[in-house]
């Protein structure tokens, strides 16, 4: 808006020259002083911070240069509806094109009737009745329209900010529950671990990308020892508790990419991709360790064990069925003596692997 009255005003020289050559030299010297701070205040609009703070207030001064220069000459033209012509459009162009609240559109009315009044109090001689008549006119036409345009429009465009905030709004409620669903889809309610669903999912991906890798994949199975004893003795909130507190220790035995898993029950699960059979033995033993040193608040006397087996495969032998049996043979080994490790690798195709148990 700025850039068009700073173009406009100047070009209107050519009216003058045609329609007022009496005061043509003068109303032309005006026109083009006056361009002066209208491109000073482009200039601040399109380069300087302050032009992106506050552009509403320079795009207004711009109209208000124009508005105060047209006054000056009106008391002066023959040709007075020209002149009125230039005289309102600033004011409809602020009611129709400026962004900003009508506010500004209101300074520019007023501006506008304050230079009027003091062009025609230091003009050089008293302006026609008619033609005075015919400004007022045509300048109040223009400041209802302009300012109720203005203000239609500005409710208007809050009526859709306010709309499309709340769609937005919407919108960000709908992904976080989608997002919170998918996680409940997949995650353990109790223990906060991952669910069989989620295991199963990334068991397969993991065997894929370590049989094109080369690499080897551990599947811990873990089974909580006497776990019908612990509800008996404390209840099913000491049961509850009780795997909380493994859920804790396994998740604080694993690197970033390994997934802790709750199969069911007091089974739980641990997916180690690249790790070989002695780390993962070395992970399992850890656990089972710490497992022996838990004392869970509020339930004086609980003592946990654990069992735990371990299945490690590489190759062709990365299928995921084969991998769960024998790291459930294992801990089927393992539960045979309870708070012990067992592992082995995979034998492709028996179900079976070689054990190695390591038990208090």
């Amino acid at each position: 808006m700025a850039v068009l009255a700073a173009v406009v005003a100047p070009a209107w020289s050519v009216f003058d020259v045609l329609l007022e050559p009496r005061v043509a030299a003068v109303f032309v010297t005006l026109r083009f002083a006056c361009l002066v701070p209208m491109l000073v205040a482009v200039f601040l609009l399109w380069r300087r911070p302050v032009g992106r703070r506050r552009p509403e207030l320079l795009a207004f001064l711009t109209l208000a240069v124009v508005q105060a220069e047209i006054a000056w000459m009106l008391p002066q033209v023959e040709n007075l509806e020209f002149y009125l012509l230039g005289f309102t459009l600033a004011i409809y162009t602020s009611g129709c094109l400026l962004v900003a609240r009508p506010l500004w559109t209101g300074l520019l009315v007023l501006s506008t009737w304050g230079a009027l009044l003091l062009s025609l109090v230091t003009a050089p001689g008293p302006m026609p009745v008619r033609d005075l008549l015919a400004t007022g006119i045509y300048l109040a036409s223009a400041s209802a329209l302009g300012l109720i345009a203005h203000r239609q429009r500005y409710e208007l465009a809050m009526r859709e900010f306010r709309s499309r905030v709340r769609l937005e709004r919407e919108e960000d409620r709908t992904k976080e529950l989608l997002r919170r669903l998918e996680r409940q889809s997949q995650e353990d309610a109790l223990t906060g671990l991952a669910n069989r669903r989620r295991w199963d999912s990334e068991l397969v991906a993991a065997c894929d990308s370590a049989r094109e890798a080369g690499t080897p994949v551990a599947v811990v199975l873990v089974d909580l020892d006497h776990f019908k004893q612990v509800n008996d003795s404390f209840g099913h909130a000491g049961g509850d508790e009780a795997l909380r507190q493994i859920a804790a220790l396994l998740q604080e035995r694993v690197r970033a990419g390994d997934l802790v898993a709750r199969l069911g029950g007091d089974e739980l699960a641990l997916l180690l991709p690249g790790v070989d059979l002695e780390r993962a033995s070395a992970v399992a033993e850890d656990a089972r360790l710490a497992a022996t040193r838990l004392e869970p608040a509020g339930f004086p006397g609980m003592r946990l064990t654990l069992s735990l087996g371990v299945a490690v495969a590489t190759g062709q032998q990365l299928v995921p069925q084969w991998l769960t049996s024998d790291a459930d043979e294992q801990l089927y080994r393992a539960k045979a003596t309870r708070n012990a490790v067992s592992a082995g690798p995979v034998l492709p195709g028996s179900g079976r692997g070689t054990a190695d148990i390591t038990a208090d």
